[in-house]
């Protein structure tokens, strides 16, 4: 198993410069085609709906679909420049796709397309108003998504490697999705949160993982006065990790995302890269 075909969401802004370094080095390290996707926003979609448009004279209309084409056409251009530098430094074949970020549908769909998919916490359609969140592509997309947040990009992401492991489905899901990334990691540690002395080290996961050439450090932390997300993070700090490996629990109901506790807190402010799956 490896990663063939690796997607990254670019913008205009300067936060996507290490998401594009991050992907870009990803797929260097695996040999695999890298695709770089915007998402644009129509002018129709965001405003010809509001009262306001019915006033205004069709030559208005007509400069303001222009300005905004023009603007989202620049944001796009300035996107792919960011884009192209990264994968060429990286010296990984590359491909740009412009696609409708006006509902998410489009991004989730294009995703199942791929096997890995790199973007920030959230992604904003450019000159638009319609978000897609890691999480919601995560739940949806069936295939394991690499979420940089400020600060979290690097080329050289995997190196160091924490799993959060609680022997649930989600758990398997994401081993199984990040084990390309383990089998070329320096270290890997894998973290048990059991305050009550319940899991401990799993003997069974830990011959697992060594039948696939990978000597893992397990970790049981018994704390009891702090959430499973603060271990998480305590140990990120003290392992030095860069990436991080956690199961996705959460489903959409009703239009709207709920997530389980420590995917909430992870994603809002992630502590180093993180590779969701769920």
């Amino acid at each position: 198993m490896t990663y063939r075909d690796i997607l990254v969401q670019i913008d205009e802004t300067p936060a996507s410069a290490a998401r594009a370094i991050t992907a870009a080095g990803l797929a260097a390290k695996f040999q695999a085609q890298l695709t770089g996707v915007f998402l644009k926003s129509e002018f129709l979609q965001n405003y010809m709906a509001a009262d306001a448009m019915a006033y205004m004279s069709p030559s208005d209309i007509d400069r303001l679909l222009k300005e905004h084409a023009a603007a989202t056409l620049k944001a796009s251009e300035d996107a792919r420049e960011r884009f192209e530098r990264a994968a060429s430094e990286a010296g990984v074949v590359s491909d740009w796709q412009v696609i409708d970020g006006d509902y998410d549908g489009a991004l989730v769909a294009y995703a199942r397309r791929f096997d890995l998919t790199v973007m920030p916490p959230v992604a904003t359609a450019a000159l638009g108003t319609n978000r897609v969140s890691a999480a919601d592509l995560g739940l949806a997309s069936g295939g394991p998504v690499v979420v940089v947040g400020e600060g979290g990009g690097s080329p050289h992401v995997g190196k160091k490697i924490l799993v959060a492991w609680k022997g649930t489905r989600e758990s398997a899901r994401a081993l199984r999705d990040a084990l390309p990334l383990l089998m070329t990691a320096d270290e890997v540690h894998v973290l048990v949160v059991s305050p009550h002395g319940e899991g401990g080290p799993d003997g069974a996961l830990q011959r697992h993982l060594e039948r696939h050439g990978l000597k893992a450090k397990l970790i049981v932390d018994p704390s009891d006065d702090v959430s499973a997300a603060e271990v998480l993070r305590r140990q990120v700090k003290a392992l030095k990790a860069d990436l991080v490996v956690m199961g996705l629990y959460g489903r959409p109901r009703m239009q709207e995302l709920v997530l389980g506790g420590v995917s909430h807190d992870l994603l809002r402010d992630p502590p180093a890269a993180l590779l969701i799956s769920h």
